[in-house]
């Protein structure tokens, strides 16, 4: 009913004023606020597309009932005429007082947003949204079928160049001001992003004025909870950038990890891509309700569930505290200052970014010989969640919003362009990119931008590789077939590696075409060694090596005693079956 209306010209939101009043006892906010809205297109506008979620009341709205020529009261769409089109240029005022109360209990789909302590929403959970928006489409296959609806409506295609008008993330705005006043119970601490101007009580009211000191996206949260609170400070080139970890009180496990992890994301990243443009970083816990952390501006909401009551006594254990906190942060660059088209590709420019940068700081805290759990465990969800999918898998450039695509297969796809031609080289690419396109209206930026900055780093022999990673769906069946060892009058150890290789290429539906081979592919030697008490890895050989057969066997010398052996042993490339890529030494008979 609604989808025609997807590329209706609609005005642009340019600055957002709101107050926001979060009653957590009564699970009740209210919000009265005015967006600027701005015709940014060559052409007047006649209609107003204005959705409010149907759990929201609406006190009162800017636009004159009369002006309202259709509304679905159970979905929240209306549509208005304006009594004089909006011309080029020019900007209104759009003012709404809403209010928001759960009461009572519900069977099933409880609102856990609004809590007594841990409230957090976002402002497209109940404030207006000005355009068509694709996320409330019916995603379910058999509902679809059963209302004749076809399958789910694919993401614009990357050629599509109208599609880049707007963002994946909003269809209303571009970059916005923004500005909010928030107050919640006594007793608690409220928070959206944004600068904290001042504080004041009362009665029983506790109030937090914020506002930014640059444009943002329209996306922003609201939180409010009783937090501890731990700070400390990021000593950067130029400036002091304030850390702030909102926690519940008994949850104080993993919060100096944050911390460090904050610090040494900020490092990695002001180093290799450009400054950080916000003077704090504030995480704040939210309740387990849902299990995920999500990047604001300067603001990074933080479920317990994944990061503050994650048990890591354990030295074997992947940091996932750390590494969540370090591909968080890294949204500040990638998506809150390179955003992408609301087209193919558009989650490799912010998930597959921000799983490199990620990789990066964990690989400078760990060392490349830790590396390899992390990048299995990628791999293996990458390989379970191909074998699930429904409509069609696609290159990394083209991905279409799948996350085991953009998160899965882009660590894995952007950590082997790294070992391949270098971090260095990556890292320029990078900059250069956000150079060019942070901050940019549209038309926003798409994959082949990236991939052209990338290539121009990419020496002339390794240039298929971008085709393998990024342009096509490259498979490898690789396998360790026997590793011996003997030991040579000087001490050093002469490894004996025969290994299988095979490359194939697959379709959208998982049709494998085999592929003709001629690649640089790790082959590495391990041995152990003992400290405290436990044993650990260690690399006494990794190097690359071309293969051009399917079958071949290398001789590598060593310095220690070899332990295992294998091809590709740190599970860089997408192999179907990576459990038989490394096997045991043994002592040559």
């Amino acid at each position: 009913r609604y989808r025609k209306y997807k590329d209706v010209a609609v005005p642009r939101v340019v600055d957002v004023e709101n107050r926001v009043d979060i009653y957590p006892a009564e699970r009740r906010v209210e919000i009265a606020g005015r967006y600027v809205l701005k015709n940014k297109t060559k052409a007047p506008i006649a209609t107003l597309h204005v959705t409010i979620r149907p759990l929201v009341r609406v006190n009162s709205l800017s636009l004159d009932p009369r002006w309202r020529t259709y509304r679905d009261a159970e979905l929240g769409y209306s549509i208005y005429r304006l009594p004089a089109p909006l011309a080029p240029g020019a900007t209104m005022d759009l003012s709404y007082d809403l209010t928001v109360r759960e009461r009572g209990f519900v069977n099933n789909g409880s609102n856990t947003s609004l809590v007594e302590n841990g409230t957090f929403f976002n402002n497209r959970d109940y404030l207006p949204i000005l355009a068509y928006d694709e996320s409330d489409q019916l995603q379910d296959r058999s509902i679809r079928r059963k209302y004749g609806l076809g399958p789910v409506p694919r993401v614009a295609k990357l050629e599509n160049q109208a599609a880049r008008r707007n963002n994946y993330i909003t269809a209303d705005s571009d970059w916005i001001g923004f500005r909010t006043t928030v107050s919640t119970s006594a007793d608690q601490i409220a928070l959206a992003p944004g600068y904290l101007k001042r504080e004041w009580r009362e009665g029983d009211r506790r109030f937090f004025r914020y506002e930014m000191d640059r444009p943002i996206l329209h996306f922003y949260s609201y939180l409010s909870a009783r937090w501890a609170v731990k700070k400390d400070v990021w000593h950067g080139p130029g400036r002091d950038v304030a850390i702030e970890i909102y926690y519940h009180p008994p949850h104080e496990y993993n919060v100096d990890r944050m911390i460090d992890s904050v610090k040494k994301s900020l490092d990695y990243c002001t180093a290799h891509f450009s400054p950080y443009q916000h003077r704090q970083v504030r995480i704040v816990e939210f309740p387990r309700y849902a299990s995920f952390a999500q990047s604001f501006p300067n603001t990074i909401p933080y479920s317990e569930s994944i990061g503050f009551i994650a048990d890591l006594r354990d030295p074997e254990s992947i940091d996932y505290v750390f590494y969540v906190t370090a591909h968080e942060v890294a949204h500040q660059w990638w998506a809150h200052q390179v955003i992408g088209a609301n087209v193919q590709g558009g989650t490799m420019l912010s998930e597959s970014l921000a799983q490199y940068t990620a990789l990066m700081v964990m690989q400078k805290e760990y060392g490349k010989a830790k590396m390899r759990r992390f990048l299995k465990y990628e791999l293996d969800q990458y390989l379970e969640g191909r074998g699930g999918e429904l409509v069609e898998e696609l290159p990394l450039m083209r991905v279409e919003n799948q996350p085991y695509i953009h998160y899965r297969k882009g660590s894995l796809v952007f950590y082997a362009l790294q070992e391949a031609i270098g971090e260095e080289a990556v890292n320029r690419a990078l900059a250069r990119y956000v150079a060019q396109v942070g901050y940019q209206d549209p038309p926003y930026t798409i994959t082949p931008e990236l991939l052209a900055l990338l290539r121009q780093e990419t020496p002339p022999d390794r240039q298929g590789l971008l085709r393998d990673l990024f342009e096509s769906i490259t498979l490898f069946d690789n396998r360790a077939v026997s590793a011996t060892w003997r030991k040579r009058a000087d001490g050093k150890y002469v490894v004996t590696l025969s290994v299988e290789a095979k490359k194939l290429r697959a379709d959208g539906q998982g049709v494998e075409t085999p592929e003709g081979l001629d690649d640089l592919v790790d082959l590495g030697v391990f041995g152990e060694t003992t400290k405290n008490g436990k044993k650990e890895e260690t690399i006494l050989y990794l190097a690359k090596h071309r293969l051009r057969k399917p079958a071949e066997t290398f001789e590598l010398v060593v310095v220690g005693q070899p332990v295992e052996a294998g091809i590709d042993p740190l599970n860089k490339l997408v192999d179907r079956a990576s459990g038989d890529n490394r096997m045991k030494v043994s002592a040559a008979g």
